[in-house]
């Protein structure tokens, strides 16, 4: 998840305090690789735990990176966008904040960097979920947990070890130069006939081609696009249109109420704006990673 733009110069000695203590409780890690795109505002780091042989995990689960900054050590929670089957390194999917206590020295790292970690935790899988379809939706960096999961689920599909799940994935994103393991995703998608029952959309609400947009890419608010596959209504004045060759209603039907599960991942108000329309249609199952509440 992203960090709350704030003002670095100003420091509360009690927080900074606090931070100081945390920090020593932190195991070490080091930055192996970083990708930066979209202009320089979204990235993908790799890190590899210094003393551990690797980070023991479930998919979907997040853990808080620290690092020291010009105003002091600051430490912020971070989904895990690394299934727990990849080898060695774990990555994050972290978006810039202009004016950010933390991802403006993130994003100055290079390889060789010192970060902090915590053990991870939370309970965002899809082994809570319970259920046998799994409908993802995520705005921005909120498709970390997701990444995991799907990916996860790909390697053991490389392994022998059948899927038990249809994943259906709706990605939203201002613009489509912003869509952060696209190509990763779209292959997984394309194997769908191979027995890994992944489908996968992507959304755009501001579609201007010379930032990327083509026909194969949603255009609307995730959450409206998802309101429009689910046959429910829009905001007044609002529209969507799916991609090229994508049916909104063959998507939808796809959708058991009583055997599909709802995960979101990202911005508050989409959550929130996904509520009415699933309990209209009687899904009960819906997941929302909230860990910056804590």
């Amino acid at each position: 998840m992203n960090e709350i733009p704030a003002t670095p110069h100003v420091i509360n000695p009690k927080v900074a305090a606090a931070n100081e203590m945390l920090k020593k409780k932190m195991a070490t890690a080091t930055l192996v690789s970083k990708e930066v795109f979209a202009g320089g505002r979204l990235g993908v780091f790799k890190l590899k735990p210094d003393l551990a042989p690797r980070w023991w995990y479930q998919a979907g689960q997040y853990t808080t990176l620290g690092l020291d900054t010009p105003t002091g050590f600051v430490p912020r929670a971070y989904s895990i966008a690394g299934s727990p089957l990849d080898e060695g390194t774990i990555e994050f999917y972290i978006a810039l904040v202009e004016g950010g206590a933390l991802t403006p020295t993130i994003f100055a790292q290079e390889a060789g960097a010192t970060f902090h970690y915590l053990s991870p935790k939370g309970k965002f899988t899809v082994a809570v979920a319970q259920k046998q379809t799994l409908v993802m939706v995520a705005t921005g960096t909120g498709l970390a947990p997701f990444v995991a999961q799907i990916r996860t689920m790909w390697k053991q599909h490389l392994a022998g070890v059948p899927s038990t799940y249809r994943v259906i994935l709706f990605h939203g994103a201002a613009y489509a130069d912003e869509f952060g393991y696209g190509p990763e995703l779209t292959a997984y998608a394309a194997a769908r006939g191979q027995g890994f029952d992944f489908t996968y959309i992507q959304t755009s609400s501001r579609p201007d081609a010379a930032r990327g947009w083509n026909p194969s890419i949603a255009k609307g608010r995730v959450n409206e696009v998802v309101r429009h596959v689910l046959q429910q209504p829009l905001p007044d004045g609002r529209t969507v249109e799916m991609p090229t060759g994508v049916d909104a209603h063959a998507v939808g039907a796809l959708i058991d109420p009583s055997r599909t599960a709802f995960l979101a991942c990202g911005n508050p108000g989409m959550i929130e704006d996904l509520k009415e329309p699933l309990v209209h249609c009687g899904i009960s199952t819906y997941l929302v990673e909230e860990f910056w509440k804590a």
